[in-house]
């Protein structure tokens, strides 16, 4: 049990292939056109593909989401983020997080 808590080392690999697979599964999430006259139903497409990747992240990389009413985190790899305009917000945020992050890890390593 005491070994759950142990710092994992990063692998960039895996962060690189995690970014990929988030950004693709993102891109692939129905769009919302706000002049449409079915707005609210393309809402709710997007919230409920939105909340299926959420759940594909926590049984693939383990990741832990929190979706509040005021605001939507995910951590993942260790590595945290935030967004308070929805789940797609949160992970497109994780992913800059984790570029950002993985930059430096690559820059220190090299």
């Amino acid at each position: 049990m005491a070994d759950r808590w142990i710092k994992q080392p990063t692998d960039p690999h895996q962060i690189r292939e995690t970014i990929a697979d988030l950004r693709q599964r993102l891109d692939a999430l129905p769009s919302i056109d706000s002049n449409a006259a079915n707005w609210a139903e393309q809402h709710r497409q997007h919230r409920a593909a939105a909340e299926a990747l959420a759940d594909h992240l926590r049984a693939t990389y383990g990741a832990r989401i929190h979706d509040k009413a005021w605001t939507n985190t995910i951590r993942m790899h260790g590595f945290s983020s935030s967004g308070t305009a929805g789940l797609q917000q949160a992970f497109r945020n994780w992913i800059a997080a984790a570029e950002r992050k993985l930059a430096a890890i690559e820059g220190v390593t090299s």
